[in-house]
Order: C-alpha cells, then sequence, then structure tokens
C-alpha cells in the first residue's frame, strides 16, 4: 500500500516509497561519474528525481534504459531543496536505490491525479445543457455521442492535456462542461449568435482527446495525435456520425466542421481554419479563456508559503508571470 505521496514530501528527510514515471532526461556526466534525471509523481503531484551513478556508464546506462514513461519505481532516497524547489535524490554511496515494479503491484489510482469533481455528476449537468437545445438535427448528433455508453466510458476518464491544464482524469468532461456553460452565456448576451450551433460545437469540439491520449499511470499521446491532431480526428468522427443520421442537412454539417477545425483560433495553434463564423469566433475565445484560466488556477494551487511573491510557469515555450499572494 502506498502511504506517502508527493504531498506529504518533508526537505531532510530519507524516503522509501513508488512512485509513477512522468519523464526523463538523458545520462550525463558529472564529477563523480554519471547522472540521470527522471520526473517522478502521484495523484497529488510530481517531483524531480536525480540518481546520481557510479563512474561506470554502462551500468547506470543499464539502469536509465530498463526504467520507461509509465513505469512505477520504488525508490530509497533523500529530500533535499535545488533552485527553491523540492527534489528527491538517489546516491548509491548513501545505500540509497530504485527498482521498477510489476503492474499488478500496484493500485493505478494511486499515480495519476483525478478530476475533483464527480464524472457522473458532471456529466449530468452537460445534459441539462444539452436539452436547451431545440435543433432536431443537433439534437440527434449530440445524443448519436451522450447515448454512447462506451463512448462515455471513454470521456469520463479522459485528461484534457498532458501538462498545464485540466491534466488529470475527468479533465476533457471538466473543460467541455465549462465550455458549455460559457456558451451557454455568451450566446443569451448576444443574439446574434446561434444558440443551437454553439452548444452543439461546444459539446462537440473535443471529443477527438478521447483518442489523443493513453492514460495509465501518466498520461501519452496516442500516435494517432501526434501525425493527425485531435480537432481533426474529431471532425472526422462527427462526419461519421452525420452520415449515419438521415436528412442531417449539409449546410448545417459544414457549419459545425468549419466550428470544429477552427476553435484553436490560430494556424501555428492546430487550426485548419481561422474562425470565420460569430459561433467560430465564439467558440475559440471560450476556449482559451478556460485554458488559460484553469491553467492559471491549477499552478497557483501548487504555490506554498515559500515561495517568491511573483512565481513563473512555462506554457508552449513562453513564461507566465503569477502573482501569488
Amino acid at each position: 500500500m502506498k502511504e506517502i505521496f508527493v504531498e506529504d514530501i518533508v526537505e531532510g528527510e530519507e524516503i522509501e516509497e513508488s512512485f509513477a514515471v512522468r519523464d526523463k532526461e538523458s545520462i550525463r556526466e558529472y564529477t563523480k561519474g554519471y547522472f540521470f534525471k527522471l520526473k517522478i509523481g502521484d495523484k497529488t503531484g510530481d517531483i524531480p528525481l536525480v540518481y546520481w551513478g557510479s563512474s561506470d556508464k554502462d551500468e547506470v546506462q543499464s539502469i536509465y534504459e530498463n526504467i520507461n514513461i509509465g513505469d512505477v519505481i520504488e525508490i530509497k532516497g533523500g529530500v533535499s531543496r535545488y533552485h527553491g524547489e523540492l527534489q528527491i535524490f538517489i546516491n548509491k554511496d548513501q545505500f540509497h536505490g530504485l527498482t521498477k515494479l510489476d503492474e499488478d503491484s500496484y493500485d493505478v489510482e494511486d499515480y495519476l491525479k483525478q478530476s475533483k469533481k464527480d464524472p457522473d455528476e458532471m456529466f449530468d449537468e452537460l445534459l441539462k445543457y444539452a436539452d436547451k437545445i431545440e435543433n432536431k438535427h443537433c439534437i440527434e448528433l449530440v445524443e448519436s455521442f451522450l447515448k454512447d455508453e462506451k463512448f462515455l466510458a471513454s470521456l469520463k476518464k479522459s485528461p484534457y492535456s498532458k501538462n498545464y491544464s485540466h491534466n488529470f482524469v475527468g479533465g476533457l468532461l471538466e473543460h467541455i462542461l465549462n465550455d458549455v456553460i460559457l456558451s451557454y452565456h455568451v450566446a443569451n448576451t448576444y443574439p446574434e449568435i446561434n444558440m443551437d450551433l454553439l452548444l452543439t460545437a461546444a459539446i462537440l469540439h473535443d471529443f477527438g482527446k478521447v483518442r489523443e491520449y493513453i492514460t495509465t499511470t501518466s498520461i501519452e499521446l496516442t500516435t494517432e495525435s501526434r501525425l493527425i491532431g485531435h480537432t481533426v480526428i474529431c471532425e472526422r468522427l462527427i462526419k461519421e456520425r452525420i452520415d449515419e443520421l438521415p436528412g442531417f442537412p449539409k449546410d448545417l454539417a459544414m457549419k459545425i466542421s468549419h466550428i470544429i477545425l477552427s476553435h484553436h483560433g490560430d494556424y501555428e495553434w492546430g487550426s485548419a481554419r481561422s474562425p470565420r463564423m460569430e459561433e467560430a469566433v465564439a467558440l475559440h475565445h471560450i476556449d482559451m479563456l478556460d485554458v488559460r484560466l484553469s491553467g492559471f488556477l491549477q499552478a497557483k494551487e501548487d504555490v506554498s508559503e515559500e515561495d517568491e511573491e511573483m512565481i513563473y510557469v512555462s506554457k508552449e515555450g513562453v513564461q507566465r508571470p503569477i502573482f501569488t499572494r
């Protein structure tokens, strides 16, 4: 049974516990031999780990190559602070070490963060907004997904992203619900916007993400996502459903496809088209608002009393400032 979580780790202590491997950096040389860095974590957060190895490069290389992202490792090491950040260090001279665990020796749910919101309650709320749609064709399309039990099982477990925002089990549903709620209020504020069209697109726009990630003890991109991307995957999923609905208007199908393919806004952010309809413009900015604000709030959750008044978090290579007080 896992007893110590990342949130329990204290500077200066020795620790013997299991964690999931989130990321790994290549082996490098230092004065006493070779070392490598890992990012490890559990459902409460992540922490860096530094393995200080011997001068035997082959030995260190063998240990490094035996560890893969997603593995759970049992570690014995110390806890120190480097550049203001807690980290675990493993040093063989201090009788430290690490061991990879078999898959049947741990509970996967201990190692991946979960949404604080109940997925069934979120889905029930999503249904309430779906019920506000009046266009019969939009209703049929939305229901083709929301009554599909196999799809719903994936939706409720999927993360929204690997890093930064809603990067946890249930994160995708949480993000979609936020976008749908905001869309409803935006459509009520701007009567020029077609409520049915915006709500339909807000519900559907990120369904491609159920095929974007493989989620075990870590969140990893699928090959399909790396080569095609979730917006195109989503548009294809929707097109397949529309083809199964007799009499679905072609102009409505085209508008929905446009909103899906343009919701990232800019080409460099993965949009196949820039938004060219009021509903597309609305969903792009709604989507951006939730991603940026949720990511900001998540980053603030990790702030401690020891942190500086202003900290910086990295998003897409940009250092974003956060006022912590």
